[in-house]
């Protein structure tokens, strides 16, 4: 019985993928970020963040990464403020325990990517988080 659209029980070898990539908006604030569209996402900080909101995620596991980009400007970033659609907060572990601190340097570059175990509960099962790297030059 297929569980999606393309549903294989079995090995699969790719010689190469790739992936759509969504631009994201703070509006007053809040990122939201729909996993029902992409899983590869790009921001650019013209506003502080407080808080990104995770909508559609799948029922099983998946990962997903934000490329942060400040502007000529730079502000704060609560990259461990996750809330879900309906406002509930979703805890964020990372290696450690340690919080990074975002780059708030104009013109610089973060990458952070997050794994969820169990999309249908994101509010206790969590997401894991990991940085891809900090303070790139553009």
């Amino acid at each position: 019985v297929p569980r999606a659209d393309i549903d294989l029980e079995g090995s699969t070898k790719l010689k190469t993928y790739s992936q759509f990539v969504q631009d994201l908006d703070i509006s007053s604030g809040v990122v939201t970020i729909d996993l029902s569209i992409a899983q590869s996402f790009t921001l650019t900080v013209d506003e502080a963040i407080s808080n990104f909101k995770l909508t559609n995620p799948p029922s099983d596991s998946t990962t997903f990464t934000v490329k942060i980009t400040q502007d000529s400007t730079g502000y704060s970033v609560g990259i461990d403020t996750f809330k879900d659609s309906g406002g509930s907060a979703i805890p964020v572990y990372w290696p450690g325990g340690v919080v990074p601190t975002p780059t708030t340097t104009a013109i610089r570059t973060d990458i952070y990517s997050f794994k969820i175990f169990n999309g249908d509960t994101p509010t206790s099962s969590g997401l894991y988080g990991v940085v891809g790297g900090q303070n790139f030059q553009n």
